[in-house]
């Protein structure tokens, strides 16, 4: 839920086409530290997922009179930021490990037990093929919807649903193979 008084994502990139840079701040603010993690996800590279964060955001900058409103401000740049992602991993063909990946930071303390939960989480999504688990981080750490999913992706929705279905499916195997039940997560 929005404080009051706060503007949409897509109402600030509305600002930003028109050239205005506190509103370019402002959604930067909002949306850089979920964009980061999802272009780590990709890239398995600190470095490399700042360099594409700059020229995401720079792209947003450029292009944002070209957004039309068909989907959210957030999905928009994430098919950007996927788009410089994988120029990225075609021109240095690396390969991504899910095993490499950083936890995003968490609120407050350190929790051995969750740290735990997301060590053994990343271990069975390293398990997953590249179109699986990309799938699961745009739905469910993401949190787009399957046709935003679809837009990003360049595919239909139906393949969304469907790669999701495995996705879990692939999962749930790949967790029990580990000895791990579903309750102990």
């Amino acid at each position: 839920m929005r404080e009051p008084g706060t503007q949409s994502e897509e109402r600030l990139l509305a600002r930003v086409a028109a050239g205005d840079e506190a509103a370019f701040r402002d959604l930067y603010e909002r949306t850089h530290r979920r964009l980061y993690y999802y272009l780590l996800r990709l890239l398995a590279d600190p470095s490399d997922a700042e360099d594409v964060l700059v020229e995401t955001f720079t792209e947003v900058w450029r292009c944002a009179k070209k957004f039309r409103g068909r989907s959210r401000a957030t999905t928009w740049m994430v098919g950007i930021g996927r788009n410089l992602a994988m120029n990225r991993r075609r021109r240095t063909q690396t390969h991504v490990s899910l095993e490499t990946l950083a936890d995003p930071p968490g609120e407050g303390g350190v929790d051995l037990a969750g740290a735990d939960r997301r060590r053994v989480l990343r271990a069975a999504l390293a398990r997953l093929s590249p179109k699986h688990w990309e799938v699961l981080d745009l739905v469910f750490y993401q949190g787009l919807h399957y046709r935003e999913a679809a837009e990003v992706l360049s595919i239909p929705e139906n393949t969304v649903k469907t790669r999701v279905f495995y996705a879990k499916d692939a999962l749930r195997k790949a967790l029990a193979e580990m000895g791990v039940r579903r309750d102990d997560l």
